[in-house]
């Protein structure tokens, strides 16, 4: 049996928190509580999986209002060129 992730299909804490469009505080503190579905610890680092559209699948909170943070596709980064 093969491992189908690669090292594109995982990327660690700032990465996602810029994906998710939050803080990397915030990140960390949904990781602590075990929301972060596949993510795992290697060493000292997270090595968080992302789904088929690209992002870090987080799995709803018990309580408390819904989560606001940005689950569409991210298309890409916007680059401005100064000539």
């Amino acid at each position: 049996m093969t491992d189908t992730n690669t090292q594109s299909d995982t990327v660690g804490t700032t990465e996602a928190a810029f994906l998710l469009n939050i803080s990397t505080a915030r990140l960390r503190l949904l990781l602590r509580q075990g929301r972060l579905k596949g993510a795992k610890k290697v060493k000292r680092f997270w090595v968080i999986p992302l789904n088929r559209r690209g992002m870090p699948e987080i799995t709803p909170g018990r309580r408390g209002p819904q989560g606001t943070w940005n689950k569409g596709f991210r298309t890409g980064n916007t680059f401005i060129h100064v000539l």
